[in-house]
């Protein structure tokens, strides 16, 4: 719970300070696919196959406060789809969560085409849990934290962003099994 408030704070703070000092904001939405995976020691031992790639959807809305042509500070929140498909059988696991990623953005300022990097951390909320027989998954933990690294390219109001999340804490107690996910995006901004 105090990590949760703390997290609020933080981002109220950096969208107050963000309102106050930057020079223009850019709000749009952005859609893609997520590749997820289940990473960490205990994956082969806690799986009975090695897991694969599991396609999932992620999308939502961003807004980016920038502080001239270069530096941009952009809190986003999307519903990501991810888990891990079980190979050599037709088993899946899906956790979806909505997530908050707050990144720093790193650009040429370019006019027109103009690439950025992405890296910050994420915050996300476990919302569905569930095996290919439309059970729950006992015992997932509620909540997730990772570290997000990526590149984006802005063509005037549009963007095309690629991103790879590595989960911080596992997805279940006592067990040393994060996330992994690789992120395509593309986006539109309107303002």
């Amino acid at each position: 719970m105090r990590l949760k408030a703390l997290l609020f704070g933080f981002v109220l703070a950096a969208l107050a300070f963000g309102q106050a000092s930057a020079q223009k904001f850019d709000l749009g939405v952005e859609a893609g696919a997520n590749f997820a995976n289940f990473i960490g020691s205990d994956v082969n031992t806690t799986l009975s196959s090695a897991p694969a790639s599991k396609l999932g959807f992620v999308g939502g809305a961003f807004i980016c406060l920038n502080f001239g042509n270069v530096i941009g500070i952009r809190p986003e929140l999307l519903y990501e789809q991810k888990g891990a498909a079980i190979s050599g059988t037709s088993t899946s696991d899906e956790l979806d969560y909505i997530e908050v990623p707050i990144l720093l953005k790193f650009s040429l300022g370019l006019p027109g085409i103009n690439p950025a990097l992405l890296v910050g951390p994420a915050f996300s909320w476990n919302t569905v849990a569930k095996d290919v027989n439309n059970n729950t998954i006992p015992g997932i933990n509620s909540s997730d934290v990772g570290i997000i690294g990526g590149i984006e390219v802005d063509i005037d109001k549009f963007l095309v962003s690629g991103r790879y999340e590595l989960g911080l804490q596992n997805i279940r107690n006592n067990v040393n099994v994060q996330n992994g996910t690789i992120t395509l995006l593309v986006g539109y901004s309107f303002i």
